[in-house]
């Protein structure tokens, strides 16, 4: 019995970079980061615990790459949203920006947290060298706003106005993910309701 289940195991050259990443972005939904490890990922293949690390030196190589595929939705999913906008309104933008990010942390919980929520043995910093491309995609937006002046603030000010909205963005994310995000009854879209005060606070030229 243990002859025939071994010949039918998948020899390494069988399996691709892309199935592994699929099966482990599926544990990774179901158990979380705890629960994935290169043993269950090889349990659900069909494969030697060893074939995985043929693709990837260590688990910790396969996290940033979840990361970077992740990162890679994130910012097609922000950009598409972005371009489909008809005003060419900044804060238009920005609205679809916030509700395209809030969409995919919805759809993608445990990715998110690997992502922008979790130290994970440091690989935030190896994965992100630099400032993710979806935050940078956002600031790029915001700084538009400025040079439009369709956000009348002073340019000295844009850091200080991006890190705000984004940590709103994102705040009200993890609101939602730790399930405290409780509407109120009558009560609007927290994204909406956001959207819309920005819009108002920072159309309005500072005294």
């Amino acid at each position: 019995m243990l002859e025939a289940h071994h010949k039918q195991r998948r020899i390494r050259n069988s399996l691709s970079r892309e199935e592994i990443r699929d099966v482990s972005l599926l544990i990774l939904k179901e158990e979380g980061l705890d629960g994935l490890s290169m043993r269950k990922i090889a349990n659900r293949l069909g494969c030697s615990v060893a074939s995985p690390y043929s693709y990837y030196e260590s688990q910790i190589d396969l996290v940033q790459d979840l990361i970077r595929t992740g990162e890679d939705e994130l910012l097609s999913m922000l950009k598409k949203a972005s371009a489909e906008v008809q005003s060419g309104s900044a804060f238009d933008q920005l609205a679809a920006i916030a509700r395209a990010y809030f969409h995919f942390a919805s759809n993608n919980r445990e990715l998110h947290k690997v992502m922008f929520v979790t130290d994970y043995g440091g690989v935030h910093r190896k994965a992100f060298p630099q400032l993710p491309k979806s935050y940078r995609f956002f600031l790029e937006t915001v700084r538009i706003g400025f040079d439009s002046g369709e956000i009348p603030y002073p340019k000295n000010e844009y850091p200080a106005i991006a890190r705000m909205m984004w940590s709103w963005m994102y705040g009200v994310i993890v609101l939602d993910m730790t399930g405290m995000l409780r509407k109120r009854k009558g009560a609007g879209n927290p994204i909406e309701e956001g959207i819309s005060y920005f819009k108002k606070l920072l159309s309005k030229k500072p005294d």
